[in-house]
C-alpha cells in the first residue's frame, strides 16, 4: 500500500481555533490560506474551520494535528490496484529516472510492475487529488469500482487507526534529539492498495499489510585459523551460538584451515575464550568485522500449547504481561535491551509458584 500525504506548518492561532472548534480572534487571515493551501472549497474561515474539524483525526496538546480529507473519506482518491506482487507502483527517484535516461543500471526493477498499467493507476490518484483537492467536487463520481471499495474497507478497518497511532508517536519524539514536534499539520489525501481478483467482481488484499513481530539483528564476519584437530569442536562453538560457517580452505604450505563465518552480534560475547578452552589452543584468535543485518526468524512472543511443545519448550510461563517458554531466544534479547534501556521488563526473576518448594543451589 502507497498513502499520499501532506506535510503543513500549523499556526498557533488556527490550532487553536482547532483545538476550540471555534474561529479565534485574530485567525482569520491564517485559516483562509490554509484553506486556499488545502484547495478547501470555501472562502469564509467558520466553513473552513468546520470542514477541518469534521475530518479532524487526532490533535495533540502541542500544536499538532492530523486530518483525513473528504475524498479520502469518499473514496474519491482511493484506489486498489490490481497487483499479484502485492506491491503498488512508485516513481522512480529523479537520479534514478536520470540513470535510466542514459541507460545505466539502477536499483529499480521495472520486472516487479506492470509500469504502463500501473503508472496509469498512480496518476489518475494524483489527477483525482489535484482536482478536488481537500473536498470533492460536484464532478466527483460517488459510485467506486469493486477494487476501490476493498481498498477503501482496508484503509477503514486495517490502517486508518495504525496511521493516526504512528501520527502521534511521531510527534511525540521527534528525529533528531526525541523532543516533541510543534506546529504540523498532516494531511491524508490519497490511497493505494494492492488487491487480486478473488471471484466474480469481488476483490481482496493481495498480501496481508501487517506480518509478525521479528528482530533484525547485526551479524560479524569471523575470521581465523584452525588445524584439523581443533575443527571438531570450533563447528561445535560456532553451532551452539548460532553462527554459520561460510568457507573453509587449506592455507597452502601448512596444515591449517581458514575459516570464515558468520556470527550473530548478540553472541560473540565471550567467544575466543570459549574456542580456546574447548579446543585446546588448535584455533587462532577471531577475526571479528561488522557484516550485515539479518531477521532473527523467531516469534519471541510464541507459547507453547500442546502437550508435544511443552515437552521441548518447557511450560507456559506466566510474566508480567508476557506469557511465553523457557527457552526463547528473542525474548531473552529483548529483555536484555529493555533492561539496558531502562524500560520495563516482565523479568524472567518473577515467582511464578510462590507457594512451592524450591531448592536453590548456594
Amino acid at each position: 500500500a502507497a498513502l499520499s500525504l501532506r506535510v503543513v506548518p500549523l499556526k498557533e492561532l488556527v490550532f487553536a481555533s482547532l483545538k476550540k472548534k471555534l474561529v479565534v480572534d485574530g485567525s482569520e487571515d491564517d485559516i483562509v490560506q490554509l484553506g486556499k493551501a488545502l484547495n478547501i472549497a470555501h472562502e469564509t474561515p467558520e466553513a473552513i474551520l468546520e470542514t477541518l474539524s469534521a475530518s479532524l483525526c487526532a490533535i495533540d496538546e502541542n500544536g499538532n494535528a492530523i486530518v483525513e480529507s473528504e475524498t479520502l473519506v469518499k473514496g474519491v482518491s482511493v484506489k486498489g490496484v490490481d497487483s499479484d506482487s502485492g506491491e503498488v507502483y512508485v516513481p522512480p527517484k529523479k537520479e534514478t529516472q536520470a540513470a535510466d535516461d542514459n541507460g545505466k543500471d539502477h536499483d529499480y526493477n521495472e520486472k516487479d510492475f506492470d509500469v504502463n498499467t500501473d503508472a496509469d493507476e498512480y496518476g489518475k490518484l494524483r489527477e483525482e487529488i489535484h482536482t478536488h483537492g481537500f473536498s470533492p467536487g460536484a464532478s466527483a463520481s460517488e459510485e467506486l469500482k469493486p477494487a476501490d471499495v476493498t481498498a477503501l474497507e482496508v484503509w477503514k478497518k486495517q490502517m486508518q487507526g495504525n496511521v493516526v497511532a504512528g501520527f502521534q508517536t511521531a510527534v511525540r519524539a521527534g528525529p533528531i534529539c526525541e523532543e516533541p514536534v510543534r506546529g504540523v499539520l498532516v494531511v491524508l489525501e490519497g490511497l493505494e492498495v494492492a488487491v487480486k481478483q478473488s471471484t466474480g467482481d469481488q476483490f481482496k488484499e493481495s498480501k496481508p499489510l501487517t506480518g509478525p513481530a521479528r528482530l533484525m539483528e547485526s551479524h560479524l564476519r569471523l575470521t581465523l585459523h584452525s588445524s584439523l584437530a581443533g575443527l571438531g569442536s570450533l563447528y561445535s562453538v560456532l553451532s551452539k551460538r548460532r553462527g554459520k560457517v561460510l568457507d573453509d580452505s587449506m592455507v597452502e604450505g601448512t596444515d591449517l584451515l581458514m575459516i570464515s563465518a558468520s556470527l550473530p552480534h548478540a553472541e560473540s560475547f565471550g567467544l575466543t575464550s570459549d574456542m580456546f578452552r574447548q579446543s585446546s589452543g588448535e584455533v587462532t584468535a577471531p577475526e571479528l568485522i561488522f557484516s550485515h543485518f539479518e531477521r532473527f526468524d523467531q516469534d519471541p512472543f510464541w507459547i507453547p500449547t500442546t502437550l508435544e511443545e511443552r515437552e521441548d519448550f518447557g511450560e507456559i510461563m506466566n510474566n508480567g504481561d508476557v506469557s511465553t517458554g523457557l527457552d526463547d531466544t528473542a525474548l531473552t534479547y529483548i529483555r536484555k535491551v529493555r533492561e539496558r534501556k531502562g524500560l520495563m521488563v516482565d523479568s524472567a526473576r518473577t515467582v511464578i509458584a510462590a507457594e512451592k518448594q524450591r531448592t536453590l543451589k548456594r
